[in-house]
Order: structure tokens, then C-alpha cells, then sequence
């Protein structure tokens, strides 16, 4: 697998500015950028009625108007799109050992 540079969206300011940053480290690098949402089920006690289609149609706005704004700052850089699934079956990996609001990984 190619090195790449992740980090994760939420639609959040602070979330656009570190994915401003990984895209910079990414284009340093010479290697793509893959931005990631992830929600963690069930979101019911945080909010109240809120659908798994309505997070989800979020989740891939927040994504789409990430990967369209750093595109255009960096047009000639590979920008992939990630939502992992939903629900966990598994326990969830140990932290990287190294990371930030982005991080770099070669296998994740």
C-alpha cells in the first residue's frame, strides 16, 4: 500500500483547517490525501431522532465540500474520500503512535 496522509472530517472548522494542513504535508510528501468521517452508533441520547440516512447524507456533504476546496488549492494532488462503516464488529485499533488533528500512516 502507498504511503498516504489521512485525516479525518468533520465539517468543522477546525476540521477544514487540519485538513488544509494534511493536504500541505501531502503535496510536501508526494503522496496522496485520504479523508476520512467516521460515527460511532448509536447517536440517539447525543441526538435525539436523527436518522442513520440523515448522518450518513452528512458525513458525505462534509466529506464532498472538503475534497472540492482542497482540490481546487491543490489541484494536481490525489484526494480519496473514506466513511467507514457504521457499526463496529471488532475493537477498535490502537491509536497510531504518532498523530495530530492529521497524521501520516502507511497502513491504515
Amino acid at each position: 500500500m502507498k504511503d498516504h496522509v489521512t485525516v479525518g472530517v468533520d465539517g468543522s472548522a477546525e476540521s477544514r483547517a487540519a485538513a488544509r494542513w494534511a493536504a500541505r504535508e501531502a503535496v510536501l510528501r508526494h503522496v496522496p490525501l485520504r479523508l476520512v468521517h467516521a460515527v460511532d452508533w448509536p447517536l440517539d441520547p447525543v441526538f435525539p431522532g436523527l436518522g442513520r440516512q440523515d448522518v450518513d447524507r452528512w458525513a458525505d456533504q462534509a466529506l464532498t465540500d472538503t475534497a472540492q476546496e482542497l482540490h481546487r488549492r491543490h489541484p494536481r494532488l490525489e484526494i480519496t474520500t473514506r466513511c467507514p462503516p457504521t457499526t463496529r464488529t471488532a475493537p477498535a485499533p490502537a491509536p497510531a503512535p504518532r498523530w495530530s488533528w492529521a497524521w501520516t500512516s502507511t497502513n491504515v
